[in-house]
């Protein structure tokens, strides 16, 4: 039950946010502006199969006027789940299983009003999904049942700064497969959830070169 309620609430609150005409005059504006390069390092958790999933990844793209981002990104998806696997017909394996996956997304800026700040990212995941597992006789690990995979990612994300340079983020969301590997049992749609430590590096740059901030 908590699944569905779940999606509709993200869905629902994404369709206010673009259907409303100050959201889009906000788009229009923040597109006309210069835009600047921005680059972070991001994490968050989820569930699979009732264990807990870290994914971690970084993230690249332009800021326009500190109210819309477009990007790109690169994950890894680290599920606590084991199984034992058939190789080579009749060979078993214990296999952990993992997945990878490129991000391209947006991310509205909600509220902006120092400390505080909240975000709308949407992202759409292009990837792989497999299960690895350690060969005895080269010693490196070994990738079997591999196949593409396609996510969606809607998410309400926030955080607060706690000094200049350091805050703690928080937020909450969903994954779902649009398409999911079929040699993976293993249910990849899921609640998504962060709580972590944040960085601002542009902080720690402006506070080490502080005329680079009089020209943004």
């Amino acid at each position: 039950m908590r699944k569905p309620v779940l999606i509709t609430s993200l869905l629902f609150f994404a369709s206010i946010i673009c259907c409303s005409a100050q959201f889009l005059d906000t788009l229009k504006r923040s597109f006309q502006t210069k835009p600047k390069l921005f680059f972070q390092l991001d994490s968050y958790n989820s569930i699979v199969t009732g264990a807990r999933a870290n994914a971690k990844g970084i993230k690249t793209g332009l800021d326009f006027n500190k109210k819309i981002r477009l990007g790109i990104g690169y994950f890894w998806l680290n599920p606590d789940v084991v199984e034992k696997r058939i190789i080579n017909d009749d060979d078993t394996v214990r296999a952990q299983l993992k997945s990878s996956y490129l991000t391209l997304g947006a991310e509205y800026v909600l509220l902006n009003d120092n400390p505080w700040q909240v975000t709308v990212p949407v992202h759409f995941g292009f990837g792989k999904s497999y299960f690895i597992y350690p060969d005895t006789t080269t010693g490196k690990d070994e990738r079997i049942y591999s196949n593409p995979i396609v996510l969606f990612e809607p998410a309400v994300t926030g955080h607060y700064k706690v000094i200049k340079w350091v805050g703690v983020g928080f937020g909450v969301g969903y994954r779902i497969m649009l398409k999911n590997n079929p040699e993976v049992r293993d249910n990849f749609n899921s609640p998504i959830y962060v709580l972590r430590i944040k960085i601002f590096f542009d902080e720690i740059y402006y506070s080490v070169f502080p005329k680079q901030r009089k020209n943004t």
